[in-house]
This record gives structure tokens, sequence and C-alpha cells, in this order.
């Protein structure tokens, strides 16, 4: 004789068995992604934002290690603005057909952004007959803020050893940095770009490097 069909919402010994075995999988699979696959994603959760320019100049702050850095030029237009929400590490690289500092790069920290001072900003600055000596700064009224295709960051500069706090992808560069003094030639010792006298304070193409976390 046949064993008689259960009714609904019964089941059999053999049928609680096997759901228990899907369930105890579904536990098992669950807890490899948790601790294998999640941490990987976060891991690898890092962004590198790169930025291009045509040209770039990099200026004293008034007190190491502050600087202002100034990309001209090829920027898109639809690049953000007012979005550095804490001190981002950040490498500029010089492209190597630079007539100025070619090949070289140097290591950032970005400043946070304020309604004071945006970082970044875009940034229309003084020049030619209409120098009235405020210097590198951003004019706070044009009509157009992007009209010169100009972005500024203000930045810190950071020692060659920081390297080791970048990904990996970024951290073999010909790096150059701020030293105090002069050789034993009078030669400064400082190999930052942008400390060559006018008009060789300018160099370019450069890239950008930003690592947002």
């Amino acid at each position: 004789m046949k064993p008689r069909p259960l009714g609904d919402g019964v089941f059999t010994i053999r049928e609680i068995k096997v759901m228990r075995f899907f369930k105890n999988l579904v536990i098992l699979l669950f807890g490899f992604f948790i601790l294998n696959i999640a941490p990987y994603k976060v891991a690898n959760s890092t962004e590198i934002i790169t930025i291009k320019a045509n040209e770039a100049r990099l200026y004293f702050g008034g007190l190491f290690p502050s600087y202002i850095f100034y990309m001209q030029g090829g920027i898109p237009e639809d690049t953000p603005s007012a979005w550095v929400d804490k001190e981002y590490w950040a490498v500029l690289e010089i492209d190597e057909s630079s007539r100025n500092h070619g090949g070289e790069a140097t290591i950032f920290k970005l400043k946070r952004t304020s309604n004071a001072s945006p970082q970044p900003e875009w940034c229309v600055t003084e020049g030619g007959a209409e120098f009235a000596g405020k210097g590198p700064a951003c004019l706070k009224t044009p009509d157009d803020p992007k009209s010169m295709n100009q972005l500024r960051f203000k930045v810190k500069t950071q020692y060659s050893e920081t390297a080791k706090n970048l990904p990996p992808e970024l951290q073999n560069k010909n790096w150059v940095q701020y030293e105090v003094g002069y050789d034993d030639e009078g030669v400064a010792l400082n190999k930052l770009p942008g400390r060559l006298p006018i008009p060789d304070h300018i160099f370019g193409p450069v890239t950008l490097y930003i690592v947002k976390e």
C-alpha cells in the first residue's frame, strides 16, 4: 500500500531535511560573500579622478606647505567645482613634452572647500594690461568664471616619502619636492615646479590625479 499523502502545510521528515539542507547552504554562501567578496569591494573602493590641462602654474601660498595650483586650457567645462570635502591625496604629473620640469611629479594634499574659498574653483585672474597688482587671485565678479578655462586648487605640498600612502599605480613617479637652502654652488635645493622666474614658471601639459576615498 502506498503511503497516504499528507495535507497542505504538512511535510514529511525527508522534505524537512531537504529544506534544512538548502537553508544551511544559503547561510554558508552568504557568509562566504561577507568574509571574502565584501572586503574586496571595500578595499578597492578608491576612485582616482583625473583632470588634464594644457598648462599649469604653482605659486607659493605664503606659509609652507601651502601652495596655489592653477590648471588652464583643455579642461572640460563640465568639470565640477567646490566638491573637495576632505584633504584628499593628489599627484601632479608633468608631461615629458613640457619645456620646463618635463617628466616630473609631486604630491599634494588638497585643501577642503568652504563658502569663502571653493575647492576647486573656476577662476578668472588678472593679466596683461589689466593687471592691477592683485596677484594670482580669483576675481570675485567675472561674468563667466569659466571664460579662462582655468581651475584653481589650494594645496599642501608633500614630501616624496608620502608616496606610500598612494595607490600602487601612482607610487612610482619621478618625484620632486620642496627643500630648504642651497647647494655648494648656490643653486636652490627646492625642486618644485613653478619655481623658475617668469616666463618659465609655466609648465605643461599636466595631469592631476586625485585619490578620492
